[in-house]
């Protein structure tokens, strides 16, 4: 039985170089990130996105930037 992604997901296509191809076939052989190179690649983008848009784990003061000094 196929489990679907909750949140939906979208195909595109997109370019890597031949050595990125490669690396992506010898991941997918060990099939823990994916079965072939295109489910492991749509790993690797959805872990970065992930830790790109990530919350701060400090909280920083707020810049009110409108404040002029003097």
């Amino acid at each position: 039985m196929k489990r679907g992604n909750k949140v939906g997901s979208e195909q595109f296509a997109i370019t890597v170089s031949s050595e990125s191809a490669r690396l992506l076939d010898e991941i997918a052989k060990n099939g823990i990130w994916g079965r072939n190179r295109s489910e492991v690649a749509g790993r690797f983008v959805d872990r970065m996105l992930e830790s790109f848009v990530e919350q701060p784990k400090a909280k920083l003061p707020a810049i009110n930037l409108r404040t002029r000094r003097k």
